[in-house]
């Protein structure tokens, strides 16, 4: 029956076609299936015509995938993870990297939030009001810089128009689930006024403590929801724009409020002392011990404007101008234990231009200010300020079948702390990177891509400065600018350390192919990336009781109440009462690995997608597994449509994941059952109106996340039923 399988049928095609095709044909054969623009590069591409892998979610597919988290809308793309912090604060996972090293943009700035710096910091995108979200995987360094040694991920909405949107447009949308009890809802207008456009959007959403299949947690208790587990988030923004005959040019202001717990977080489990205070109370009503949550607000101001040929040998010209005052609160009782706060400045200048010939290009400047902060009893890292220069150039031509891709990027960062004490309180670092790449029309049906990049990244501050106890994490963390020396048995003092920290440096290989065959498609991509001097937390053998701390920002020790600085505490220690050290090393390492997804019209009727992808990493001297790396995955949606509706049943497999680093242990596989249900009734086709039912984790199957910091306490939700609605105008 082999020869009979959608994938062989796609090859079988191919291979029968003529190796040769007009230039032309080729050139717009894929004109009504590839329309999607990336917003994040510079010169104009689609998925199909870059050379680096991109994909894009948008549309009725962002709609269905769309959750509370930038990180679980995200989490069923391949090759893209989440850190899953128990569905509150998820971040990205691209390749088996996050944090600092995923750059995450809104409409093409910087979110300029914490959450880079720990998996418990929400991130502050909203994807309810999105228009698309653009993914590019590999180093994305040229136009972004050394934060996107990674990936980018790009959240577009439509707050500042560059064009009309011919009258009045607008979107509405909500939905209800049972895992939470969430009840969401979005809306959005666009409006053309005279020679300006008026965008107005807003959501609202909350959820309490969500279910999960019934476990035995670490202290031997049944647990049927993850306590602290609630979200209650809203947030809008106002954007107009002036558009003239040759350009535009915007303003737009947004607002976000958010509350949510953060689990696993519990201070009297490691020794501190507070005075009990009125708290969240339980599902029964009755008090309920101290719960910290986070209390979260944003403001921002972004400016957008282009010009068309506003000089000579210049066909475009934009300038992007963010400004985000940014704050969030760890909040116990009515009192804030921890307050984090930034305050950040961004600007980029593109200019794209005609080089010679067939040769076109973009330069440009950018240009990065913020000044993060932390007091209170978690301000594990010292207030800093952050400087960044860059000045790119990216130039393509095409000929011949060939796209051809290629850039520089030169960058100055200075990084400072200016109330430290302990250790150097600034670095400066100077990143280069570059890219060369091509796209290559083999045959009509087959397209190949590979590019090569060169990236370094400087390390982030709280990469750096880190010194203090987690809790979010349930881990005391040691920054690259420290080292820990044994004074005495059980004893060890946190000393500056002598070794410079260094830039990461990443080559990365990307080959990939795409082949479609009518309206069948393969997806194929291979990567591998060696990065020297990779930033990672590694776990050591010490425990923060046995920590003698001196420094100057909010820190106490971590001993007992008899316990002072600098004593010699005794030789036994309850280590319960503590925190495991991390310690930020820098080691080379390796990833590799693969992403396939294809798509099969098997008649009119039925369709089958599927996916996979597979990340492996490791240390390139000793081949120490890197910490909390994906598990394997293979998954497969069928979908059969008949009119205006459409039924879908889909599978997510897990694989176990054995490969662990030191002091982590290994995730037992499990698999995701799901199905959902598509209405587009014909009354409502003037509103586009769609409405679903979708069941997930079905079969309630207990999960748990490797990548994630809470894998033991806060597993994937259980058995869930919602219920949405979206329509446009």
């Amino acid at each position: 029956m082999l020869k009979y399988s959608p994938l062989a049928l796609i090859l079988a095609q191919v291979l029968a076609a003529p190796a040769a095709a007009d230039e032309q044909e080729q050139a717009h054969q894929h004109e009504d299936t590839e329309v999607i623009v990336i917003n994040a590069a510079p010169l104009t591409r689609t998925e199909l015509n870059s050379a680096q892998p991109i994909s894009v979610l948008s549309g009725d597919e962002l709609r269905e995938k769309q959750a509370h988290t930038l990180g679980e809308t995200l989490a069923k793309e391949p090759g893209i993870n989440a850190t899953h912090f128990a569905r509150v604060a998820s971040s990205p996972i691209i390749r088996g990297l996050d944090g600092p090293r995923v750059k995450i943009t809104q409409n093409g700035l910087d979110t300029a939030d914490v959450s880079r710096g720990s998996p418990d910091h929400a991130v502050t995108t909203e994807t309810s009001v999105a228009q698309q979200v653009e993914i590019l995987r590999g180093p994305a360094t040229l136009l972004y810089g050394s934060g996107a040694i990674g990936g980018v991920v790009n959240v577009v909405d439509e707050r500042i128009a560059q064009d009309y949107v011919g009258g009045t447009r607008g979107f509405f949308g909500g939905n209800l689930a049972s895992v939470d009890d969430l009840r969401d809802f979005s809306a959005g207008v666009s409006t053309d006024v005279g020679s300006t456009v008026w965008h107005l959007d807003g959501f609202t959403r909350r959820s309490d403590d969500y279910q999960v299949p019934t476990f035995t947690n670490e202290d031997g208790e049944q647990v049927s929801s993850i306590e602290n587990s609630f979200v209650d988030a809203a947030g809008g923004t106002l954007g107009a724009s002036y558009l003239f005959d040759n350009g535009f040019a915007g303003l737009s202001y947004s607002r976000l409020e958010q509350s949510y717990g953060i689990p696993g977080h519990h201070h009297e489990e490691h020794g501190d002392e507070h005075e009990e205070e009125p708290g969240h109370e339980d599902e029964h009503g009755d008090e309920a011990e101290v719960l910290p949550y986070a209390d979260l607000e944003q403001d921002r101001v972004q400016l957008h404007a282009g010009l068309t040929n506003p000089f000579n040998g210049i066909e475009k010209l934009e300038v992007r101008y963010g400004y985000t005052d940014y704050q969030h609160q760890e909040i116990e009782g009515d009192t804030p234990s921890t307050t984090f706060t930034n305050k950040q400045h961004e600007l980029r200048v593109t200019a794209n231009h005609h080089l010679t010939g067939d040769w076109y290009g973009a330069i440009g400047y950018h240009g990065f200010s913020q000044k993060q902060s932390a007091f209170g009893e978690e301000a594990y890292t010292p207030p800093s300020e952050t400087d960044r220069h860059g000045f790119f150039w990216l130039a393509e031509t095409q000929k011949e079948g060939l796209n051809w891709q290629t850039g520089i990027r030169y960058e100055r960062v200075s990084i400072d702390a200016p109330t430290l004490t302990l250790g150097t309180p600034s670095y400066d670092f100077e990143p280069f990177s570059a890219s060369f790449g091509l796209n290559f029309q083999w045959r009509p049906e087959v397209r190949l891509n590979a590019n090569f990049s060169h990236a370094q990244r400087a390390p982030s501050a709280n990469e750096l400065f880190a010194n203090g106890a987690h809790l979010a994490t349930q881990t005391y963390e040691i920054g690259l600018g420290y080292s820990v020396h044994e004074e005495a048995e059980h004893v060890y003092a946190i000393e500056a350390s002598e070794r410079r920290p260094l830039l990461e440096k990443s080559n990365s290989l990307d080959l990939g192919a795409h082949i479609e065959s009518g309206d069948n498609h393969l997806h194929i991509n291979l990567f591998a990336n060696r990065i020297d001097n990779y930033v990672y937390e590694s776990f050591t053998a010490l425990n923060s009781v046995d920590l003698v701390i001196e420094d100057d920002h909010d820190h106490e020790p971590d001993h007992g109440p008899e316990e002072e600085i600098g004593h010699e505490p005794e030789a036994e220690h309850d280590h319960e009462e503590g925190l495991p050290v991390i310690q930020y090393t820098q080691r080379d390492v390796l990833l590799f690995g693969y992403e396939i997804s294809g798509r099969w019209q098997l008649d009119e009727q039925w369709r089958l997608d599927a996916f996979s992808d597979y990340t492996r990493a490791y240390t390139t001297d000793e081949q120490d597994n890197l910490p909390r790396l994906p598990a394997q995955r293979i998954g497969a949606d069928v979908t059969y449509n008949q009119g205006n509706w459409e039924t879908q049943v889909g599978y997510i497999w897990y694989s176990q994941q054995s490969r662990t680093a030191a002091y982590e242990s290994a995730t037992p596989s499990y698999g995701l059952l799901n199905a959902q249900f598509n209405w587009f009734p014909q009354a409502g086709a003037d509103y586009n109106l769609s409405i679903y039912l979708k069941g997930e984790n079905l079969t309630d199957k207990l999960g748990y996340v490797h990548t994630s910091f809470l894998k033991e306490t806060a597993p994937v939700a259980g058995r869930n039923f919602s219920i949405g609605l979206r329509g446009e105008f």
